[in-house]
């Protein structure tokens, strides 16, 4: 009997790997790790995952799959690993782009736009590459078309693998024109700006429309692909967005703000976090830091309004973590000694670094640093958990940290 079942299951493993299509079938709903194991099983194995057709198959149904961790530029740990099983993700590095410097400008659908700094000696200086850390692959992209009258304002990447195998880098151009009279009434003309696109499918830097304006202020560093559109915040009522198909530029509204400053204005303050996770497009509303509530908030899909998703109470999050809840007895215990007041919470000392959302409307995390650690807090249960230590206890450390400091890891076996 034990040697019928063994003849069954060869049998039957014969089948699979002589059907390609149900072999394909099969190995589409391995994870990404476990695929770049299996290209050591056989030739036709490795022929098979290697495709760039199948690498496009599996891209399209993890599209909206969360990150298994988070890129931290600037932090001497780099990344924070969202597997419990340590064992199963290992840290991602980008040691084998083997350069003197590397600053990571987004991350987008498994791919990280870079600046890269190298030096030689015959040569020093910078450029742009896409990779692919899951991989190990790379490209050099070629520099945009800036010139002593035209810099670079903002460098974005758009990748959507359930549309397309090709990525697109979108620069945004400032046309650096002065009034002729500049020194004598001391005066700048608002800017104008153009946009250029370079395709990995062409190869070469072309212009997008025509010159535009845009608002004051308006962020093209740290733009957000989201839905197929790069999303640039101003500090005015109104902020701006690129659908990258159809090559069109358009606006959308922001929260207005409700009580002090100039009507319309919004402090830096105010919008903590700007970023994308599955699909959805969201931004963090914070009135005050000496305020236990704050508001997470999602763009329709059709750009017309942003509409509250969640809410998070950070008193339930001092429940488990108390020194998030500050007060300046904390840090200046000697001017507090007399004043009865002070032993009261203040302020709130976090960062949003990011927002993780599961299949899931429940299935949410806001990641935030505190004094000391790296900290996760469901809103829909009202749970958080630990994730990490931080890498300084320092109050003011962690609230400096920045959305845009922080970058997504997506398991991808995008081809470049």
């Amino acid at each position: 009997m034990a040697d019928n079942n063994s003849a069954n299951q060869t049998s039957s493993a014969e089948m699979v790997e002589s059907n390609q299509d149900l072999l394909t079938q099969i190995l589409l709903h391995f994870p990404v790790k476990s695929l770049l194991k299996s290209k050591c099983i056989s030739k036709r194995w490795l022929s098979l995952i290697s495709d760039p057709q199948f690498a496009a198959k599996i891209s399209h149904l993890n599209v909206n799959l969360g990150p298994s961790g988070l890129y931290f530029y600037g932090s001497p740990f780099g990344f924070l690993n969202f597997d419990t099983n340590h064992n199963m993700l290992k840290v991602p590095s980008l040691s084998f782009l083997n350069v003197t410097g590397i600053e990571i400008l987004q991350s987008c659908n498994g791919l990280l736009l870079l600046l890269c700094s190298f030096s030689s000696d015959n040569d020093s200086g910078f450029t742009y590459c896409v990779c692919n850390p899951t991989t190990k692959n790379f490209v050099t992209v070629p520099l945009p078309n800036a010139t002593a009258n035209r810099s670079i304002a903002g460098i974005n990447l758009a990748f959507d693998p359930s549309k397309s195998t090709h990525y697109k880098v979108i620069c945004v151009l400032m046309n650096n024109m002065q009034h002729p009279n500049l020194n004598e009434i001391e005066h700048l003309v608002s800017p104008t700006y153009q946009i250029e696109i370079f395709s990995s499918e062409n190869k070469a830097w072309t212009d997008s429309g025509g010159p535009f304006e845009a608002p004051h202020y308006t962020d093209f560093e740290h733009g957000v692909f989201c839905n197929g559109a790069i999303h640039w915040l101003s500090p005015t009522d109104v902020s701006l967005y690129f659908d990258v198909e159809t090559e069109s530029l358009k606006t959308m509204a922001m929260p207005r703000i409700q009580t002090g400053g100039p009507s319309g204005y919004w402090s830096s303050q105010r919008f903590p976090y700007f970023g994308q996770c599955a699909g959805c497009l969201h931004l963090i509303e914070v009135d005050s830091i000496s305020k236990p509530r704050f508001h997470i908030l999602e763009m329709k899909p059709d750009h017309s309004h942003w509409c509250v998703k969640y809410r998070v109470n950070l008193n339930n999050v001092a429940s488990e973590f108390p020194e998030i809840a500050r007060r300046y007895m904390d840090e200046f215990p000697t001017l507090a000694l007399n004043n009865v007041e002070e032993i009261e919470v203040q302020y709130y000392a976090y960062s949003i670094l990011s927002i993780v959302r599961g299949e899931k409307d429940e299935d949410v995390e806001v990641v935030m640093v505190i004094p000391g650690k790296i900290i996760s807090h469901n809103p829909r249960l009202n749970t958080s958990k630990l994730l990490s230590s931080w890498r300084a206890s320092n109050v003011y450390d962690c609230m400096q940290y920045k959305w845009y400091n922080v970058f997504h890891y997506v398991e991808s076996l995008a081809t470049l």
